[in-house]
């Protein structure tokens, strides 16, 4: 957790270092890889019964480290597929 690595916790998951430390952490390229499974598989389908959006939430204990992150991967996954992929962030100000 980036939170209490001293040099990473006033950063986000928008800020390089914590990319590469998170990028680094073998069970968070899991955790993203098998979420775009999930909507790589499931997005057609919804597609085909008029589904005109999708919601997906990721969370993390302060929502400025790794949710942040792993949002953006999956946002940048997404946009070479999609048209319309929208990212927000709650926690950052």
């Amino acid at each position: 957790n980036p939170f209490w690595e001293p040099e990473l916790k006033p950063l986000t998951g928008l800020d390089q270092p914590v990319q590469d430390f998170l990028a680094s952490q073998a069970i968070v390229t899991k955790f993203v890889w098998q979420i775009n499974s999930f909507l790589t598989t499931w997005l057609p389908h919804l597609e085909r019964n008029n589904r005109s959006f999708v919601t997906v939430a990721i969370g993390c204990t302060g929502g400025r480290h790794r949710s942040v992150y792993i949002s953006e991967m999956l946002a940048e996954h997404f946009e070479r597929q999609l048209d319309d992929v929208q990212t927000r962030h709650r926690d950052l100000t």
